[in-house]
């Protein structure tokens, strides 16, 4: 369907024009143009009698002598088609500077991932010194998945206790046990404070035809383009700590919910180290490392 077209656009003028100019002066600039054009278009002067018709329809709805409200009705609805192809063109400019940013964003995370994944910040100023990390965390997702189903009693199945040294190094000891397991290549990403993020919809999770389980991993991709951001290298109680293992490399793990960090001698680190365990997470892979039900419950 054919739009009808203002009369302002049988004279040739913009909106712009028609926007700035005060009523009276915007009326005579008509005028002399239906003259000039008349000239031209005029059946005496062998012009066009379509145009010519057309020229009179014109002018004659934009007589400001005859009706001043028609006027500026017309005027009106040809201003606000202005504001309208102005909008458009602000929302194509900032779609497209949305488009950039998002593009620079997602390169900047990219490089931010393969920064972290080397392991080169938290804790490197402890480590100058000569200590050690020691973390207190709550399993969160062992609490919500078994929680139910454990007596108070043993709530402690839920907590955990993770050193950290130099070279990527970890000691993780997991609810009453006694002895610890060695982990190698234990990256710490960062952490993200209680309030900013709710990890669970992002997790994996376990079917079966009871129930269903929430690992304590995601993907890579996926902790890349919703956690990063985020993220920050304070490890500080109320936050949860994100750790990376190079044998699994196209996941993120939830280790917990910090409860308490304190320094450590490097001496009681290699001491726990030498009696440690070798942790099975070395030669793991994903299917390996599902949530599997803690052996206290």
């Amino acid at each position: 369907m054919k739009r009808k077209r203002n009369p302002f656009e049988v004279f040739g003028l913009t909106p712009r024009i028609v926007a700035d100019l005060p009523d009276e002066v915007l009326f005579k600039l008509i005028r002399s143009i239906y003259r000039t054009l008349q000239l031209v278009h005029h059946p005496d002067k062998g012009g066009d009698p379509k145009k010519a018709l057309e020229l009179n329809l014109a002018f004659d709805k934009l007589n400001f002598e005859k009706d001043p409200d028609g006027f500026r009705a017309y005027k009106k609805a040809y201003v606000e088609r202005l504001s309208r192809k102005t909008l458009w063109k602000e929302v194509e400019d900032l779609e497209a500077q949305n488009r950039k940013l998002t593009y620079i964003l997602e390169l900047l995370k990219e490089r931010f991932w393969q920064y972290l994944s080397l392991g080169v910040g938290v804790g490197k100023e402890h480590f100058k010194k000569g200590l050690a990390l020691r973390i207190n965390l709550i399993d969160v997702v062992s609490q919500l998945n078994y929680g139910q189903f454990t007596s108070l009693r043993r709530r402690h199945t839920f907590y955990k206790e993770v050193w950290l040294w130099k070279d990527n190094l970890a000691l993780r000891k997991k609810g009453n046990r006694e002895v610890f397991e060695k982990i190698r290549s234990y990256t710490v990403l960062g952490t993200i404070k209680r309030e900013h993020f709710p990890p669970w919809p992002l997790l994996s999770r376990d079917l079966n035809e009871e129930r269903m389980f929430l690992k304590d991993c995601m993907k890579q991709e996926t902790f890349i383009k919703e956690a990063l951001f985020f993220l920050t290298p304070e490890v500080r109680p109320n936050h949860y700590l994100f750790v990376y293992h190079q044998s699994l490399k196209d996941w993120v793990f939830l280790e917990g919910l910090i409860t308490k960090v304190e320094e450590v001698s490097a001496v009681d680190f290699l001491k726990h180290w030498n009696q440690a365990e070798e942790s099975p997470i070395s030669n793991s892979t994903p299917e390996k490392a599902k949530q599997s039900f803690p052996e206290e419950l």
